[in-house]
């Protein structure tokens, strides 16, 4: 616990000193916030009626949360990395894996606050809390994803971010499976958060949960999770 805690305080003193990442960390989500409450709105009234894509934008900015807050524990790893601070815990009493799991959780959990309070911070949707629990678990269990997968393909910072914009983009595409009629949309159920998406339009449709898409999403998640940290660990 006590190695746990010198992590979180270096973590934070890292994010705090790097501008880059404080800006990640609270300017990019206070901007979306800002977007959805009072920019949107706007347009809606003044130029073209956008309440009805108000879910679907909904989709496109909270992705952004386990996307910001994976691409800043990537940063943070890899940091370290270079630091062959990875290295060093090969012979400290905190294990690489334990290292990873304390990164991941921490992340997790900021991230799965961000997003818990992310429906009544932007105004776009109405959804109940019960409900919406599950539905932010997902999202959060997003974050690892990303920064593991830049972890494994990226060898420096400037791979990393062609690899975060090339992420971006795959990430994206499942929103496009609300315009797909039909079984056809299920192409896009290899991408983990496609089932984050149907499970959370299932919410605002019908007011309740849908747990197959939910289980579904609880199992891609951590498989990929768990392929994602045995390749980082055989890597490095």
């Amino acid at each position: 616990m006590v190695y746990v805690g010198k992590l979180l305080l270096n973590d934070l003193k890292n994010i705090v000193r790097d501008r880059f990442l404080l800006y990640a960390a609270v300017a990019l989500p206070l901007g979306v916030v800002i977007l959805c409450r009072l920019i949107l709105p706007w347009l809606s009234e003044n130029m073209f009626p956008l309440e009805p894509f108000y879910p679907i934008l909904f989709m496109l900015f909270v992705i952004l949360v386990p996307l910001i807050f994976g691409f800043i524990t990537a940063f943070l790893i890899m940091d370290e990395r270079d630091e062959n601070l990875l290295t060093v815990l090969r012979v400290m009493p905190i294990s690489r894996s334990a290292y990873l799991i304390y990164r991941m959780f921490f992340m997790i959990v900021l991230s799965f606050l961000y997003v818990l309070f992310f429906p009544a911070l932007t105004g776009l949707i109405d959804i109940g809390i019960v409900e919406y629990v599950p539905i932010a678990v997902l999202l959060a269990l997003f974050t690892p994803i990303m920064a593991l997968i830049v972890n494994i393909f990226a060898n420096n910072k400037v791979q990393a971010f062609a690899i975060f914009k090339l992420l971006g983009g795959v990430f994206f595409l499942p929103l496009f499976s609300f315009y797909v009629a039909g079984n056809l949309k299920y192409v896009f159920g290899v991408i983990p958060n496609f089932w984050t998406f149907m499970a959370l339009d299932t919410v605002l449709t019908t007011g309740s949960n849908d747990y197959v898409y939910i289980g579904i999403g609880v199992i891609i998640h951590l498989g990929f999770i768990a392929v994602l940290f045995y390749l980082f660990n055989k890597k490095y």
